[in-house]
């Protein structure tokens, strides 16, 4: 499904954020002094994230953000997910990270992708979107997904806060960090839990938002499980703890998975999309 080209901020932002996304992930990985402050755990997550930003997050970033500024809508939706994964992890940066040289692109890149996705809202056709998804789209099944994945990352981080509240206590992911809180737990509950349950009701009850919104957050989760994998084997290599196996292929199925129901969704709309123009070509022939 393609769309009218406007003019719209996609193209140029698109390469500004993957220009500072990239810079700040190549001196992650190669400059020392950019987690010389970090603790080892902190600066192993720092690297594994590095590492998926450059080879996978830009790559992504770059292409959706050219076709979709060429008027391609499920690449504007992909293009919005990455963006959501960027925000997701940049904070990371910008506020967990201990001051240093790159410290001025950390907010320049976080507010990129901020205002860079507050200004391209209005370039999404919700009402085309919707249209288009409603009859085949896979909507029972994504809201499920995100239900079910909502429920385990909120089990699985307040596995660890309430224990840490009632003990008055510190969570020890927190003191592996060297932080005052652990960020993915602020992160996750503030942001990425409540975005999967309100897309997750949006596609219940057929809203044209929630048309637009699970692709783009089928596409975050991609990214973001990738990167758990491969931050697990970073940080395992790296004497953070050893290599959990279990949870390494467990994520990297919930990245492909989320990649391969994301296809599937754009697929059912394609299909959709050629039985009606083969039925508008028939009626015209008779």
């Amino acid at each position: 499904m393609t769309t009218e080209r406007t003019h719209n901020p996609m193209l140029w932002s698109t390469i500004a954020i993957a220009l500072l996304v990239a810079l700040t992930a190549v001196a992650g990985i190669f400059w020392p002094a950019t987690y010389g402050r970090e603790t080892l755990y902190q600066k192993a997550g720092g690297i594994g994230s590095d590492l998926v930003d450059l080879f996978l997050a830009v790559p992504v970033l770059l292409i959706s953000g050219i076709r979709g500024y060429r008027g391609s809508v499920p690449a504007r939706l992909v293009w919005l997910g990455t963006l959501g994964y960027l925000l997701y992890n940049l904070p990371l940066y910008a506020f967990g990270v201990h001051f240093n040289a790159l410290f001025l692109v950390y907010c320049a890149t976080l507010s990129l992708c901020l205002y860079a996705t507050v200004f391209s809202v209005p370039f999404i056709p919700l009402e085309q979107t919707a249209q288009t998804y409603n009859p085949r789209a896979p909507r029972k099944t994504v809201g499920i997904v995100f239900l079910v994945l909502a429920l385990l990352f909120a089990a699985f981080d307040l596995s660890e806060i309430i224990p840490a509240i009632l003990a008055g206590r510190v969570p020890k992911s927190a003191i592996q960090t060297n932080t005052p809180v652990n960020f993915v737990h602020v992160l996750d509950l503030t942001f990425l839990l409540p975005a999967l349950c309100i897309a997750a009701f949006l596609l219940f009850r057929r809203k044209a938002s929630g048309y637009a919104l699970a692709p783009a957050l089928l596409a975050l989760l991609a990214i973001m499980n990738i990167e758990l994998a491969v931050l697990m084997v970073v940080m395992a290599r790296m004497g953070c703890f050893g290599m959990s196996y279990p949870m390494i292929i467990s994520f990297v199925v919930l990245g492909v998975g989320s990649t391969i129901l994301l296809w599937f969704y754009f697929s059912l709309a394609t299909n959709e999309l050629g039985v009606r123009e083969e039925s508008l070509q028939a009626r015209g022939t008779m």
